[in-house]
C-alpha cells in the first residue's frame, strides 16, 4: 500500500473517531443506517456513534448499552491507526537512513 493511501486511511479513521467521540451522545437525530432507511427495523450499527462517544467519555456501561461493539471499534481503530503510523515511520527511516539502521 502506498504512503498516500496509508495517510488517507489513518486520517479518515482518526477523523471519524474524533467526530463521533466529540458528539453529544444524548441527542437523537436522523439515522444514517441503510437498513433503517430501507424500512428494516434492525440495524447492526445502530447506536455505534453514541457508543463511541460514551467510550471516549469513559462511560462504558452506557457504551455497551448503546451498542456492544462501540468500545471494541474504538480499540480496533486506535490500534489500526498506531500500526499505520508505525509503518509510515519505518518506511521513512528506510528512505532517509537506509536499511542498515532499521
Amino acid at each position: 500500500m502506498s504512503n498516500r493511501a496509508l495517510h488517507i486511511e489513518w486520517m479518515v479513521f482518526l477523523g471519524g473517531l474524533i467526530l463521533m467521540g466529540t458528539m453529544n451522545p444524548y441527542t437523537v437525530g436522523t439515522s444514517w443506517c441503510l437498513f433503517d432507511l430501507a424500512g428494516f427495523e434492525f440495524c447492526l450499527g445502530e447506536g455505534l456513534g453514541h457508543s463511541i462517544a460514551f467510550t471516549v467519555r469513559g462511560n462504558f456501561e452506557a457504551a455497551f448499552g448503546a451498542n456492544i461493539m462501540g468500545p471494541f471499534a474504538v480499540a480496533l481503530l486506535s490500534f489500526r491507526i498506531l500500526m499505520i503510523w508505525k509503518t509510515i515511520y519505518i518506511n521513512y527511516k528506510k528512505e532517509t537512513l537506509g536499511t542498515q539502521y532499521v
